[in-house]
């Protein structure tokens, strides 16, 4: 079962800030990290394995919505969800225009951190604005 306690014994997230560049600032306490889960009610996780994956204040809309129907060149319809943050994810492969389903954005394949499951695509623009289309079939919102 997943607490919140369970969670942050098992996982680094939250402990360590990062500058811009991603060098080491300091440790974050402990209880300041669970404060900050404290305050969230509700959590996206992977179906597959229950992973930590985002949060529903990460829900953003692209293109005028959030929620997407698209299908990919081998005719495989995926219904989408954008979100800003998906820290649960990792991304892998390099990033192509080819097929985009985002004007302007080079996409690449995210995948689960824990059971690397595929949950969607990294987007990113020349302009560095990166969100994540994820697959609302591969991810649930439950609450903490």
């Amino acid at each position: 079962m997943f607490t919140i306690d369970s969670y942050l014994l098992d996982t680094n997230i939250l402990t360590t800030m990062l500058r811009d560049d991603n060098t080491e600032v300091e440790d974050v306490p402990e209880e300041q990290t669970k404060i900050i889960f404290q305050e969230q009610k509700r959590a996206i996780f992977c179906t597959g394995c229950h992973n930590l994956i985002t949060y529903p204040e990460y829900k953003i809309a692209v293109n005028g919505k959030h929620e997407h129907v698209f299908f990919n060149p081998h005719g495989i319809v995926f219904e989408v969800g954008c979100f800003a943050n998906a820290s649960g994810c990792l991304p892998v492969g390099s990033s192509t225009l080819e097929f985009t389903w985002f004007e302007g954005y080079a996409w690449k394949i995210v995948i689960c951190s824990s059971c690397f499951e595929h949950l969607g695509w990294q987007y990113l623009s020349e302009a560095g604005t990166v969100f994540f289309g994820l697959i609302l079939a591969h991810i649930e919102e439950k609450d903490l």
